[in-house]
């Protein structure tokens, strides 16, 4: 079967199952500590491009913006992790418009060329479940919200 697929659906493939063990990993932890990993891990996917743009000669206007989306990523893991995590499912989603336009469409190649397509399957996968999770905190803040406002009625 695999030989069915090109490379890319393989790329993107391998990072749905990389996202889903993630994931599990994860939800074995607190809550808190379930999200955190999801902050750290935007920031290092975020991170990587640089890393790969040092290792491959890419220029410094080119590094320059990869420090920009590193930067905007690394303010949407920390304030999603630690206050809006709609806003770190946000990243992990924009993340992939990063991956495939700056980078796939648009840019010289400094990441492998497997990368941003591993990415697509890992970030769209990762901030589904975080949108999914940030809805149950939000309804979860609804519900203690109405029961507080209803034991003060009474």
């Amino acid at each position: 079967m695999l030989a069915l697929l090109s490379r890319f659906e393989i790329a993107v493939t391998i990072g749905v199952l990389g996202a889903i063990a993630l994931v599990r990993i994860a939800r074995s932890l607190a809550p808190r500590r379930e999200l955190l990993v999801y902050g750290v891990g935007l920031g290092i996917t975020a991170v990587a491009y640089v890393v790969f743009g040092l290792q491959r000669g890419a220029p410094a206007s080119h590094l320059g913006l990869e420090l920009v989306g590193a930067g905007l990523y690394g303010v949407a893991a920390v304030l999603g992790t630690m206050r809006w995590p709609a806003l770190l499912a946000f990243g992990w989603t924009a993340h992939v418009a990063w991956d495939l336009f700056f980078h796939y469409a648009s840019c010289p190649a400094f990441a492998p060329a497997w990368y941003p397509w591993f990415c697509v399957g890992f970030d769209l996968f990762l901030g589904g479940y975080i949108a999914g999770l940030a809805r149950q905190h939000v309804s979860a803040i609804e519900r203690t919200v109405h029961s507080a406002a209803a034991d003060a009625e009474r």
